[in-house]
C-alpha cells in the first residue's frame, strides 16, 4: 500500500489528464482528493473520486500523431511545409512515408491504375477548352497529327477527339 508522498510523487511524474481515487475508505479518499487537488491545482488535472458501483464518464482527445519515416524523415519540414505521403496505421501507430518506401515498411504494395472513359460529345470541341477553364486552372492545348486535338488537365487526365 502506498502512502501519500509515494502517490503525490508519481502523480506529479506521470501528469495524468484524469485521476480516479478508489479502494478506500471514504473520508480518507476525500482528504486525499483535496490534498491533491491543492498540489496539482496548476497542472489541469481532473480528480474524480467516485462511490462505491458509481459509474465515471471520461472524454478523451482525439488527436492523433504520425511519425514521417523513410525518405520523408530524410529532411526536416519547416513550420506550416505540407509533408506529402502514404499514411499507414500499425496497431495504434500512423506512421506517413513515400510511396517507394510502402514496400520496405510495411507489408503493402503500391499500383499504378489506368482507366479510360469514353463520353459522346456532340458540341463543339472549342467549348469544352472554355468549360475546362472555367473548372480547372490548368489546361493545356495540342495538336497532333496523328491523334488530333487534345486537351490536358494538370498533365494527368487527357482529352482529345476521336
Amino acid at each position: 500500500m502506498t502512502d501519500y508522498a509515494e502517490t503525490s510523487t508519481f502523480l506529479k511524474e506521470l501528469m495524468p489528464p484524469n485521476i480516479i481515487l478508489v479502494h478506500g475508505e471514504a473520508h480518507e479518499m476525500g482528504r486525499l482528493k483535496t490534498k491533491l487537488t491543492t498540489e496539482l491545482a496548476d497542472c489541469n488535472t481532473k480528480i474524480i473520486n467516485p462511490k462505491n458501483c458509481q459509474s465515471v464518464e471520461m472524454y478523451f482527445n482525439p488527436e492523433k500523431m504520425a511519425k514521417t519515416i523513410g525518405k520523408l524523415a530524410e529532411k526536416t519540414p519547416e513550420v506550416g511545409e505540407t509533408v506529402s505521403g502514404i499514411l499507414v496505421k500499425k496497431g495504434f501507430t500512423y506512421q506517413i512515408m513515400a510511396p517507394d518506401d510502402l514496400h520496405i515498411f510495411s507489408q503493402l504494395s503500391t499500383a499504378n491504375i489506368t482507366q479510360r472513359i469514353t463520353i459522346p460529345f456532340y458540341g463543339a470541341f472549342g467549348v469544352t477548352k472554355y468549360r475546362l477553364e472555367q473548372m480547372y486552372e490548368s489546361v493545356e492545348s495540342s495538336t497532333d497529327e496523328e491523334s488530333g486535338v487534345q486537351r490536358s488537365i494538370f498533365q494527368c487526365i487527357g482529352l482529345q477527339i476521336l
